[in-house]
């Protein structure tokens, strides 16, 4: 599957902040591992917080579209989940713009998908839409 254009809807947050947050998380566990055989007494709040930590810091999410539809990806460390969004099903598109950045809005009857691209991206969205949705209408706020 050929990645046409990719959104900045993707990882919630960068990747020095996802080692330093690893690395609490692993120091919490540590923590609370460290009291249990010292101490004998279970820290469950460490344990719980570094578990969740963790847990986040596997989290990734990326928006893309493709030849078949629009494309969301999820990935955790237990679960991996992509959902498509076909052309066909496109009713609508909104564009609202903001600085530099540029939401649309793919709209298939009453629900949607919002995905952020950069504002320089316009120009490849429409020419994608064009190709690939021709008879929607794409609405500019």
């Amino acid at each position: 599957m050929t990645v046409l254009l990719e959104s900045k809807s993707n990882t919630p947050f960068p990747e020095w902040m996802r080692w330093t947050f690893g690395g609490i998380g692993i120091y919490l566990l540590g923590d609370a591992l460290r009291r249990f055989l010292t101490v004998k007494s279970l820290s469950f709040h460490a344990l719980f917080v570094g578990a969740a930590v963790l847990y986040a810091c596997g989290y990734r999410k990326r928006i893309y579209l493709t030849e078949e539809g629009i494309v969301r990806e999820t990935k955790t460390w237990l679960n991996r989940n992509r959902e498509i969004f076909p052309w066909n099903e496109l009713g609508h598109v909104g564009l609202a713009f903001r600085r530099h950045q540029m939401m649309a809005f793919f709209e298939r009857d009453i629900l949607g998908w919002k995905v952020l691209f950069d504002r320089s991206q316009e120009g490849r969205l429409r020419e994608i839409l064009k190709e690939r949705a021709s008879g929607v209408d794409i609405t500019t706020l």
